[in-house]
């Protein structure tokens, strides 16, 4: 693998790391950042292309997840200016704010780099079986 590509793959899922933590502590802010301007979300509970309902989702953080361990980690660099990481995720969430439930899940995001920086265009989730 190239140094550059080796440097990309680690400063991708660092940014995953941090993009989970600010998920878990409802940073719309992080992802207003981190965000396209036309993301889109895909998951077992539907396909959201608004970017501020996407946003305000995370603002409200109504399914807090109150843990979240990635392994796995598996980036794909396309070219200088796009890549894929992926990742099987563990997260304890907190349905409605009360009921702690697991649940496992592979988790994509496509990433395209803009003024230097690693934008999110596509998150994907899966549910994946159990460990």
């Amino acid at each position: 693998m190239s140094p550059g590509r080796e440097q990309a793959e680690r400063e991708l899922i660092e940014l995953s790391e941090r993009a989970w933590e600010a998920n878990r502590n409802g940073d719309a802010e992080f992802y207003d950042r981190f965000l396209t301007e036309a993301p889109l979300s895909v998951s077992q509970w539907g396909i959201v292309d608004d970017r501020e309902a996407i946003l305000k989702g995370f603002a409200e953080n109504r399914n807090p997840y109150t843990r979240t361990d990635l392994s796995d980690h598996r980036v794909t660099v396309l070219n200088d200016g796009g890549a894929t990481h992926t990742a099987t995720v563990e997260i304890d969430v907190l349905v409605n704010g009360t009921d702690k439930q697991t649940m496992r899940i592979f988790a994509t995001t496509v990433l395209t780099r803009r003024d230097g920086e690693w934008k999110a265009a596509l998150f994907q989730i899966t549910p994946a079986p159990a460990g």
